[in-house]
């Protein structure tokens, strides 16, 4: 009994297949990694004088921070269960268009009447990033809504996160 050998061309293939699949593991590393990389905790940016002290006063309309807080809290939890722990990467905007669509008319009709200055910047970027999705199907302008609502609800409502961004106008990096 004779062992054939496989032909050149199988042999070529072969390498083909294992070097694409060695390139999309090492850019999908280098994609979290950099995701990662990126955000420091709320307390070391505290220290750090990475998030800004602002007055109530000049981001809240009608004295209502607390509720407001309350909103921004679920707003994030929201993003957590469509987006977060990697839910990303197989999320279809266009599969939940109606949910986006309600999210985007209680952000423009709810939560920016009550805000005013970087806060109402913040709520309109968190908008257009919804807007942006539906209109390309892509989960970055969502990636970039979610980490405004999770920096929000971290410095607002002093939550224990592991990640803060920095990337709100409000309390961002200075």
């Amino acid at each position: 009994m004779s062992i054939r050998r496989p032909s050149k061309l199988v042999m070529i293939i072969s390498v083909i297949v294992i070097f694409i699949v060695a390139i999309g593991g090492w850019a999908g590393m280098q994609m979290l990694k950099k995701a990662n990389d990126e955000s420091v905790t709320l307390a070391d940016a505290k220290s750090n004088g990475e998030v800004r002290v602002v007055a109530d006063d000049t981001i809240f309309v009608n004295g209502k921070e607390e509720e407001f807080s309350r909103e921004v809290a679920k707003m994030h939890a929201y993003f957590n269960e469509l987006l977060g722990w990697g839910g990303w990467r197989t999320f279809d905007p266009d599969s939940k268009e109606e949910e986006l669509q309600s999210q985007l008319q209680y952000i423009n009709t709810i939560l920016l009447p009550e805000t005013t200055g970087t806060l109402a910047t913040d709520m309109e970027r968190a908008a257009k990033g919804i807007e942006a999705a539906l209109k390309t199907n892509s989960t970055k302008e969502l990636f970039i809504t979610h980490r405004i609502f999770h920096d929000l609800d971290v410095v607002m409502n002093e939550n224990t996160a592991d990640d803060y961004w920095g990337i709100t106008t409000t309390y961002g990096k200075q």
